[in-house]
C-alpha cells in the first residue's frame, strides 16, 4: 500500500468536503493510486478512483509544495455517483 499524501485544502475544497460528505481518506487514495489521471493546460490535475460503489474525483494543483514532499493542494473533490 502506498504512502498516503498530505493534503492542503482550499477554502472551496473545505466547503465542498462538508457539503458533499467526501471522505478525506478516499481523496488521499485517489491521489496515491488513481484509476484515471487527466492534466490540463491550466496547471491542475484531475484524478478519479472507484472506491466501493462510488467514484471519487479530486482536482489538485500539479505544483507540489517545493519544501514538502508528498503534499498536494486540493482545489475541489466530489463523488460521481451516490
Amino acid at each position: 500500500m502506498p504512502k498516503l499524501p498530505k493534503l492542503r485544502l482550499t477554502t472551496h475544497a473545505q466547503m465542498r468536503m462538508f457539503e458533499r460528505t467526501v471522505d478525506i481518506d478516499n481523496a488521499k487514495h485517489a491521489i496515491a493510486e488513481p484509476d484515471k489521471i487527466e492534466a490540463d493546460p491550466y496547471g491542475t490535475v484531475r484524478v478519479s478512483k472507484k472506491i466501493g460503489a462510488r467514484t471519487v474525483v479530486v482536482v489538485y494543483s500539479n505544483e507540489k509544495f517545493k519544501d514538502r514532499k508528498n503534499e498536494y493542494l486540493v482545489i475541489t473533490f466530489y463523488y460521481l455517483n451516490k
